[in-house]
């Protein structure tokens, strides 16, 4: 409880290294990503606290902690920060059924009537409103989640429920299927017939045929004998470009296989995608694991962007496999598409600028070349 409230206080060591780290990062990205840090720890803080009071752990006194945190979220109500909200919605949600007793209506109540005011503060964001008005929604049906209901029985007759009226069956004519058709047996192979003896007294007497030999006739003279050598050059390299997309589009999903495989695996894996990657056999496309290493974890947490720094890096430095011409074409092919990236991933540019700084840390790529590909993409790192 000690550990908790002072969690909440922002006061234990955990959280005083993190701001420490945060004051001291001179990169805004690094900063941004330490407060996303001190936004979770807190928000998860307060589901602990809630869950231990819902458990029953210590009543009395988590009930005044609680009391004591709710307050401490709505002090301010004209002008509240986008954390305290957020914070509050975390622990309401958990808690809030407990906490709403009889003994505490009249805290509970002054605290909605708070909120309520801030529902409809015209200043806040549209998000954090729609928060507010969720908590209210959440209490005036005593504490139940929409997808509480159960659900009604589905009859055969169609609809659901149990007083409706069954709806007339309609059947469509059925269409008579085709009669299957017996096929002639043919008693015997090909070196004569067997089986019984009526088999053998009804099967006719092979016959010889005999056919006269066919001699060789002379081809007439083609009047095209020699071919022009460019048309059978022609077809040669349209078939060498379809084979070769082919191949493309199969490394690339190889490598997205292998990629996803490790993060599975994690750093125990290093290994064993160093061998896949060998059996590509192909090491002038090994940009690509550069190019989907970095894409898929943008998708992901922070647990696979590191895996995939590692897993970049130790390619590089200990088992060179990639190059720095493979991190100059799979960070080209994605700055080429970070715009498009962003509108799923609004936060895709700062960790790109991220990784990019530890490639550079390593000499995976110059600082030049980084800045080159950033000015030819217009993507300003």
């Amino acid at each position: 409880l000690t550990k908790s409230k002072k969690e909440f206080q922002g006061q234990s060591k955990p959280i005083q290294t993190l701001k420490e780290k945060m004051n001291k990062a001179t990169d805004p990205d690094i900063k941004s990503l330490f407060e996303i840090k001190l936004k979770k720890r807190r928000q998860g803080n307060l589901r602990l606290i809630g869950e231990l009071f819902k458990v029953g752990l210590e009543g009395k006194k988590m009930e005044r902690v609680l009391h004591t945190c709710v307050q401490h979220l709505l002090r301010d109500i004209k002008n509240p920060a986008e954390e305290d909200i957020v914070c509050l919605e975390v622990l309401l949600n958990t808690a809030g059924m407990r906490m709403d007793v009889a003994k505490a209506q009249k805290y509970m109540n002054l605290y909605f009537s708070r909120i309520s005011k801030m529902a409809s503060n015209p200043k806040l964001a549209p998000r954090l409103i729609f928060k507010c008005k969720d908590l209210l929604e959440l209490r005036a049906r005593r504490w139940q989640m929409r997808r509480s209901e159960p659900v009604r029985p589905i009859n055969v007759s169609g609809g659901t429920g149990s007083n409706q009226t069954p709806r007339p069956n309609v059947f469509r004519p059925q269409q008579k299927r085709p009669e299957p058709v017996a096929l002639p047996r043919r008693i015997g192979n090909r070196y004569g017939a067997f089986g019984s003896a009526a088999a053998n007294a009804s099967s006719p007497e092979p016959t010889v045929v005999t056919q006269k030999p066919q001699m060789p006739q002379p081809k007439p003279p083609s009047i095209m004998k020699k071919r022009p050598s460019f048309s059978v050059a022609k077809k040669d390299v349209s078939f060498n470009l379809k084979t070769d997309s082919k191949s493309t589009e199969k490394l690339e999903r190889d490598v997205i296989s292998l990629v996803r495989e490790y993060y599975n695996c994690g750093k125990g894996g290093l290994g064993e995608a160093a061998l896949c990657i060998e059996d590509l056999k192909s090491p002038a496309h090994h940009y690509m694991v550069v190019q989907q290493a970095i894409l898929l974890s943008l998708e992901k947490r922070e647990r696979e962007r590191k895996l995939s720094l590692e897993l970049l890096v130790w390619l590089f430095v200990s088992k060179k496999m990639l190059t720095q011409d493979d991190f100059c074409k799979g960070l080209k092919l994605i700055f080429d598409e970070l715009s498009e990236i962003q509108i799923d991933i609004p936060l895709a540019g700062k960790l790109v600028r991220a990784m990019c700084a530890t490639f550079v840390k390593f000499k995976c790529i110059s600082q030049e070349s980084l800045q080159a590909l950033a000015v030819q993409s217009s993507q300003a790192l």
